[in-house]
């Protein structure tokens, strides 16, 4: 109580700090709780008569309700010490712990931090305990006829199958993501009519040609393809993508100056091939590198995606730059879906090119 610092100490006399010998008002108060208590000279009923009467109708309240799940053929009983009470379950069932929410379905409820534990205060009258036993049996019953109270049987069964279903929910949660970095992705940066048709068709050709090459060990020629179907992809977008440059910030992963970093990479990969040579007699000097054109086309595809993925784990971790590797890998697949509408549309729109000077607004709800 000599915490002279806090102004509203007066108001604290709930407050109890060490051993209240350093406030003489602490000890002057309680002496005299102490001296009515014992005394008894303004309480109706002794304390310790109080206190007696009490643990016996608790422990009377605790056998007979015992007995009533007995007979109910529950596996749930209580223990008492005083008017403290706890609730044990004599199955090893996973859902031992919903029986607070049945009993909160029948009006009862209990502590917050706990699935069993409660207290009782010397009011509580017999036809009270009656009431409340009452509730706590009929609670018990819905809970058994639900099924709830049923044991594991096989815990290795079950941790599979609760492993099985945590995977398949997070699987969820991530496809989830994936598809809606697609939708932001389609909604602030894939509204022109000629980027659609591009992706439309670069998608096609990336599944029935480009795909089916790398996966049969034709890397170069998978490759070629593959870039021919990016610079259609990404033609949309240079000339005729009216792009707001603001609103493309709520995507996530590739803008276009990483855009443009990809393409600067890739001229830089064919002006190393085609000095090859002399960079090779240069560095051979200090290391040996042997590979084929097959292996350089490949790692030279490969970090048009890997510096960014790796960007991405860094700063968002590994979870999120895989789910940006697939969404990244699937998106051929999806863009059919989302823009075959588009594989033929009017050649007027191939004239609508757009300013690169200008600085364009976009309404998402409007388009």
């Amino acid at each position: 109580y000599l915490n002279t610092y806090d102004k509203k100490y007066l108001l604290q006399v709930n407050k109890t700090v060490g051993t209240l010998s350093a406030w003489h008002g602490g000890l002057v108060a309680s002496n005299v709780y102490l001296e009515a208590v014992s005394k008894g000279s303004f309480i109706k009923k002794p304390v310790k008569e109080e206190l007696t009467s009490m643990v016996a109708r608790f422990d009377a309240f605790t056998d007979k309700l015992n007995d009533m799940y007995g007979k109910e053929n529950l596996p749930v009983r209580v223990r008492n010490f005083s008017n403290t009470f706890s609730i044990n379950y004599l199955v090893d069932s996973l859902y031992n712990s919903r029986y607070p929410q049945y009993l909160m379905a029948e009006d009862i409820f209990l502590g917050n931090y706990s699935t069993g534990k409660f207290n009782l205060n010397a009011d509580t009258s017999e036809k009270d305990l009656d009431k409340l036993a009452e509730k706590f049996v009929e609670a018990g019953k819905k809970m058994k006829n639900d099924g709830y109270f049923e044991p594991q049987k096989n815990k290795m069964s079950m941790a599979l199958k609760l492993l099985g279903r945590f995977a398949v929910n997070y699987a969820k949660i991530l496809y989830d993501q994936i598809m809606l970095d697609k939708k932001i992705d389609i909604d602030v940066s894939h509204n022109h009519p000629v980027n659609k048709f591009g992706h439309f068709w670069s998608s096609i050709f990336m599944i029935v040609v480009a795909y089916p090459l790398i996966y049969m060990g034709r890397p170069v020629e998978g490759c070629v393809w593959f870039f021919l179907t990016h610079v259609v992809r990404q033609s949309g977008h240079f000339f005729y993508e009216h792009q707001d440059r603001d609103i493309e910030k709520l995507k996530f992963g590739h803008k276009d100056a990483s855009k443009k970093e990809a393409v600067v990479f890739l001229a830089m990969a064919a002006c190393a091939y085609h000095y090859r040579s002399q960079l090779w007699d240069k560095m051979s000097q200090y290391v040996t590198i042997e590979f084929g054109l097959d292996q350089y086309v490949s790692i030279v595809a490969l970090f048009t995606i890997a510096p960014h993925a790796v960007q991405i784990t860094y700063e968002y971790g590994f979870i999120r730059g895989m789910s940006w590797l697939l969404k990244i890998l699937t998106d051929p697949f999806t863009d059919i879906i989302d823009f075959w509408e588009y594989a033929i549309i009017s050649p007027k729109w191939f004239m609508d090119l757009k300013d690169h000077k200008a600085i364009y607004k976009l309404d998402l709800y409007t388009k």
